[in-house]
């Protein structure tokens, strides 16, 4: 099979941005116990100079939507990604997970323009993918349009502290404004948009094993006048140095990557929700990255039974899940998500998101 080439930008890939990339005008929060910074922001290691927010946002949807559309093309046409086993099922979803491989050569890499100076031997960019489809419902095995829009596209980070197990922390470090602004992109209008930066605390085990972190600049916009939205999270491969990084200046963490593109929609044809997440990563430490990524398949598809396993105890019903076991340190109370409002559900397709994971951010391979 042919695979598509549709996504070699210089913007969302796993090697990451700069922070002197990131577009001006955002809105920082102070680390905990933070210090004056004397490290240089704009350090010019990435070679694509820092774009207005819009720019940004045009270049990272841009190359986004074509991708992760690959996987399930709006069109009707086949996958143009690779099957990979068969598909997934687990206890607490009523839908199989079908997972899905894109290998970018190196070489190509090597050839697109404006990618930043942090690699200078590219290996191959292995992306995994999954995919899922739901009955639109609050019950058990499934979860509504409305659950989907509150966990993923408000409340990313918080959900996804809350129903990962390896999930130990997250903060919101940057925002930025982008109230009016609307993206024509892929043959769509976008809008109802966020863009932060999030950092992400994963436990590794087993010990000694140092935990990790996950920075990223994560953009999250609705396709206007649909029920669909998409989140793109967006490795900061330096984000050490920038003033309002905290997790990253950690010396007990290992700064490691990924990058995502996730993709929920309510499909036209019978109402169902569909969830596709595409993710490559890199735990960094001693493990190889081929090593890595026998097990990053896996924990993909997991994420489906985390989040289906633990959206029932937030529609307040009388009889809950047991709570999941992070084994070590005291259980956590997870956090409830807000239910939607009357306002919200008159506007549902313009509603907004704040994580990465997206995503969907996968449990990182153990090192």
């Amino acid at each position: 099979m042919t695979q598509q080439s549709s996504i070699l930008g210089p913007w969302v890939r796993l090697e990451g941005l700069s922070i002197s990339q990131l577009p001006p005008g955002a809105k920082g929060v102070q680390p905990a116990d933070s210090v004056a910074s004397t490290e240089k922001y704009n350090d010019d290691s990435g070679s694509v100079p820092a774009p207005d927010i819009k720019s940004f946002l045009e270049n990272v949807l841009s190359e986004s939507i074509p991708f992760i559309d690959g996987v399930a093309p709006k069109s009707g046409g086949s996958s143009t990604w690779k099957v990979k086993g068969s598909p997934k099922k687990f206890p607490s979803s009523e839908a199989p997970v079908h997972i899905y491989e894109w290998i970018v050569p190196g070489k190509e890499l090597d050839k697109v323009e404006g990618m930043s100076k942090f690699s200078a031997d590219r290996k191959d960019e292995t992306w995994f993918c999954r995919r899922s489809c739901h009955r639109n419902i609050a019950e058990k095995g499934t979860a509504s349009w409305e659950e989907f829009i509150r966990s993923f596209k408000e409340h990313h980070a918080k959900s996804e502290e809350a129903f990962t197990p390896t999930v130990i922390g997250a903060r919101e470090a940057m925002k930025w404004d982008t109230s009016g602004i609307e993206i024509e992109a892929a043959g769509g209008k976008w809008n109802n948009i966020t863009v932060v930066v999030e950092e992400m605390k994963h436990r590794i085990d087993p010990k000694p094993l140092k935990n990790r972190t996950f920075p990223v600049i994560q953009v999250a916009a609705s396709l206007e006048g649909t029920d669909e939205f998409v989140v793109i999270s967006i490795p900061l491969a330096d984000f050490a140095k920038s003033p309002f990084a905290e997790f990253a200046k950690d010396k007990s963490l290992v700064v490691a990557a990924y990058a995502a593109i996730e993709r929920v929609r309510v499909l036209p044809s019978n109402g169902d929700v569909e969830w596709i997440m595409a993710t490559a990563s890199d735990a960094k430490g001693v493990l190889p990255q081929w090593m890595q990524n026998l097990a990053v398949p896996g924990a993909v598809a997991k994420d489906v039974e985390l989040f289906l396993s633990w959206i029932p105890s937030q529609r307040g019903v009388e009889t809950k899940p047991d709570p999941i076991s992070k084994s070590g340190p005291p259980e956590k109370t997870l956090p409830g998500v807000p239910s939607p409002t009357n306002r919200d559900l008159e506007n549902k397709p313009q509603m907004k998101r704040a994580d990465s994971s997206n995503k969907d951010l996968p449990p990182a391979p153990v090192q």
